[in-house]
């Protein structure tokens, strides 16, 4: 048992990342069965462009980004909309093939899977940095 708190006590920066990241992928890869997945492309790319006040300085900051417009195909339609979520980094090209995620419960919320849009979201990454922060703390101060 001393070998296995030394190992882990050595390695706690390992050990806390390797735990969360085994609990995260476990949750993303359970989740997909909330989802249809159908074939699509990109039809469309909308700039969108913000403005931001520098703090203690004149001017402004814009902030370009492009949030793609997608077409997939079910059954018997082929249905477009707007992934209107703004993220990080979107690469798309138009008519690049993708393939998109529909939700069960409510086939309105559709998702392109991808990293950006699926596999890292802004409130996950919080959770994820909390939780590694949690489990190195408790590694630290109880093992």
């Amino acid at each position: 048992m001393n070998k296995l708190r030394d190992f882990i006590r050595k390695r706690s920066v390992l050990v806390s990342f390797f735990m969360v990241f085994i609990g995260f992928m476990y949750l993303k890869i359970n989740n997909l069965n909330n989802y249809f997945f159908y074939e699509g492309k990109v039809v469309g790319l909308h700039k969108i462009t913000s403005s931001h006040q520098t703090a203690g300085r004149r001017g402004s900051l814009n902030i370009s980004r492009e949030i793609p417009t997608i077409e997939y195909y079910t059954k018997n339609d082929t249905v477009n909309c707007d992934q209107g979520e703004l993220k990080l980094i979107t690469n798309f090209n138009i008519n690049e093939k993708i393939t998109v995620l529909v939700e069960k419960q409510d086939d309105s919320h559709t998702k392109i899977f991808s990293l950006f849009y699926y596999w890292i979201e802004y409130n996950e990454l919080i959770l994820v940095l909390l939780s590694f922060l949690f489990i190195f703390g408790f590694i630290k101060n109880f093992v």
